[in-house]
């Protein structure tokens, strides 16, 4: 990397532009509005002499940068050897100071640190290295005012140990997989039983200057008294927006949690349990309906804000019934996950690769119910007609007849299932209440509180079916009383139309990242040929008009296709 020195003897990138605007990757969908969204302007030197400040005077020689969908981070090499991580939000990450001032408070719960001076500087003796063994790298500094001298929210902190686990995960054996596996699942154990008293985001009380908008943690976790629960920083519930306008009318938690009972002590937190934690999410769909339509759904699919509004007040009558059932309560209580546990985000020891010396990217992190939170780690997640339980993996029957393409797929199905009996199980024996809420919880209730909060997002049918299948599976989800919804044979009609072309929507949609190796923003990596996705982008589309067997059909195939041409 080409470099230049300044006065302050740091080298840098030679243009810096280049360190603010988004270079990892280019986007098939509105590519301009997805750049301006992480481009972030800041003061470089400042922000290395910071970083040489809080470590011990070292000089910055070198910046590396390195992005994720969220947040620029720079590796800074200094001249004693040492290296740091800074992360600097980008506009896309949520409301200014919240995301910061969580995740700060995260790494904060789990090691020793030293504070910057526009922080208030205090030594903070960490809660979590008492509750937990959860490795994530050591904080060194943050601010979460943008009017510091760096001109933006950052965060420092030591660079992982270890390497990334996908690095060397081919060559890691059965026997250390497992001991890997079981390890991660102890760890989630013991995030699992740490007691928070409310949903919402971990902070510093000091970070949370309204009372009204915080809840305190119990001096059994918190004996020095630091912490608190405070407003979801999740970046959906700013309505694309990182100021106050309407995001201050939406409750954005904490809210307070008491097993078997929520009581109402928040000004702005009009919580009663569960179920106001699911009008909560209802209100915040219901605010987003100001958002633009995806114009890639009919009008069936997507719903008129009116239509929206009819379903939220048939999902909020199901609400308190689904929020008091006794199973749901079992995996209701608060609890903190890291819920993107890929490979990028492991680092395992260098010499032992099942031990695991660092937990990365907790931006984002919040409190949520148990059964929200539990879910497969990224690289165990279970290979389509997996089943659960004590039945092992095998091989298809017929492998001996297989060509040896079909083979190779055989066997890597059966290596990813047989990773993911292996954290199934080591679920159940270390860890039975995130066991349960990963097995035991229905999915149609499960989904529900997935989908009521992202109704507009996603489209006004998936939570139809939900509603749907709750109600045709009523009796079978423990209920005695009658369901309280009545709803037509013409409006289950109506209904399985809607989810007909859902269904044909989705796969299309499905097709289309699968076939372009992207995402919902059309995110393709900067070591592809961009030109040459286009190209493929056009054809895959022209394939599916090609084979539409009707024109109407091939019109509608152009509509729902999720990237231009």
């Amino acid at each position: 990397m080409a470099a230049t020195e300044n006065s302050t003897n740091l080298h840098i990138l030679p243009c810096q532009e280049d360190l603010f605007e988004y270079t990892n990757g280019r986007f098939l969908s509105d590519e301009k509005c997805q750049l301006a969204k992480r481009y972030l302007k800041f003061d470089l030197t400042n922000l290395c002499e910071e970083a040489s400040r809080v470590t011990n005077g070292s000089t910055v020689q070198r910046v590396e940068k390195m992005e994720g969908g969220f947040s620029k981070a720079l590796l800074m090499r200094m001249n004693n050897g040492k290296e740091a991580v800074a992360k600097l939000p980008c506009p896309n990450a949520g409301r200014a100071m919240y995301s910061t001032a969580s995740e700060a408070a995260v790494l904060h719960y789990r090691s020793y640190i030293y504070r910057s001076q526009d922080c208030q500087v205090t030594d903070i003796v960490i809660l979590v290295s008492t509750h937990t063994q959860v490795p994530t790298p050591k904080l060194l500094a943050w601010n979460a005012n943008a009017t510091n001298p760096v001109g933006a929210e950052y965060i420092i902190m030591e660079k992982a140990p270890g390497v990334q686990l996908f690095t060397v995960w081919d060559d890691v054996s059965a026997a250390d997989r497992i001991n890997l596996i079981k390890s991660l699942t102890q760890l989630e154990r013991q995030l699992a039983t740490i007691k928070f008293p409310a949903y919402g985001s971990l902070y510093h009380r000091q970070s949370i200057s309204k009372p009204s908008e915080r809840i305190d943690l119990d001096m059994s976790v918190d004996p020095a008294g630091h912490y608190c629960v405070g407003p979801s920083c999740f970046p959906a519930w700013t309505n694309g927006s990182t100021t106050a306008d309407l995001n201050s009318m939406l409750d954005m938690g904490p809210c307070e949690y008491l097993q078997g009972s929520w009581v109402q002590t928040m000004l702005i937190v009009k919580g009663l349990d569960l179920h106001q934690y699911g009008s909560a999410l209802a209100q915040r769909s219901a605010s987003r309906t100001c958002l633009p339509m995806n114009k890639t759904m009919s009008l069936n699919l997507q719903g008129t804000p009116e239509d929206h509004t009819i379903l939220r007040d048939i999902a909020l009558k199901l609400l308190p019934y689904l929020a008091g059932s006794p199973i749901l309560q079992q995996s209701a209580k608060p609890v903190l996950w890291h819920t993107d546990l890929h490979m990028g985000n492991i680092f395992v020891s260098e010499t032992d690769h099942s031990q695991i010396v660092s937990i990365i990217d907790w931006q984002h992190t919040s409190i949520s119910p148990h059964f929200l939170q539990a879910r497969w780690p990224v690289f165990l997640s279970p290979p389509d007609n997996y089943a659960l339980g004590p039945k092992h993996p095998k091989l298809p029957e017929e492998f001996e007849n297989f060509d040896p393409h079909d083979k190779e797929v055989a066997l890597f199905e059966k290596e990813k299932a047989d990773n993911s009996k292996a954290y199934e199980i080591a679920t159940y024996l270390n860890n039975r209440a995130t066991y349960k809420a990963l097995r035991e919880i229905d999915e149609p209730t499960q989904e529900f509180f997935k989908r009521i909060g992202d109704s507009w997002d996603d489209g006004i049918v998936p939570l139809q079916m939900c509603v749907h299948k709750i109600s045709e599976t009523w009796s079978q989800l423990g209920f005695s009383n009658l369901c309280p919804l009545d709803i037509s044979i013409r409006d289950k009609e109506i209904f399985n139309q809607h989810s007909g072309e859902y269904k044909q929507w989705y796969g299309i949609c499905d097709f289309a990242k699968k076939y372009l190796d992207t995402d919902n923003d059309g995110w393709i990596a900067p070591q592809a040929d961009f030109d040459e996705k286009k190209l493929q982008n056009k054809a895959l589309l022209d394939l599916l008009i090609e084979r539409a067997p009707t024109e109407n059909e091939a019109m509608e195939t152009r509509r729902m296709w999720p990237f231009p041409t």
